[in-house]
């Protein structure tokens, strides 16, 4: 848990707590995974999530926020900020903070499963191009960067189990 230092002025980035909730994945998959084994190894035991948080909390704590909801839910536009529509039975409107980046374990994440959804391939192109402008500062194209993953198709099974990461079968 994070608190915010008490003359602080929120103007850009949410400075308030963080309790225990939902975070986004933010490691890249190539480098989750050992890419010479024959089957799947975990390369590292680490993760690296961003914080989930409620839009209405960090509008009412962010003047940047608070001044921009309509530019937000319309073209996500903010860039320390990725909007995430309410996803139903699990989280309402929110925001995922990219640049309050935490380390997990692994085992974390998956004893017990926590995943609850997974994006689509245009979510993960956007993740991406988010990601690349706030850490690396540089602005790429959405159509820049492929909508799939190098080799996705190949590896896409109806036989194999889910991700140990699922919490729902």
């Amino acid at each position: 848990m994070l608190l915010a230092d008490e003359d602080a002025q929120p103007t850009k980035h949410y400075l308030g707590e963080v309790a225990f909730g939902y975070g986004l994945l933010i490691s890249p998959t190539c480098d989750m995974y050992s890419q010479l084994a024959e089957e799947p190894i975990p390369a590292h035991p680490y993760r690296v999530l961003v914080p989930i948080l409620p839009l209405h909390e960090v509008a009412a704590a962010t003047d940047a926020v608070d001044r921009n909801l309509a530019l937000l839910r319309s073209r996500d536009s903010l860039v320390p900020y990725m909007y995430l529509p309410a996803l139903d039975g699990a989280f309402e409107e929110s925001v995922a903070c990219l640049f309050r980046p935490t380390l997990v374990a692994d085992e974390f994440l998956a004893d017990p499963p926590r995943r609850i959804a997974q994006m689509h391939p245009e979510a993960r192109r956007h993740l991406k191009v988010k990601l690349a402008r706030y850490w690396a500062r540089v602005s790429i194209p959405r159509d820049g960067i492929d909508l799939h993953e190098r080799g996705e198709d190949a590896v896409a099974s109806e036989r194999t189990p889910p991700s140990r990461y699922d919490a729902t079968p």
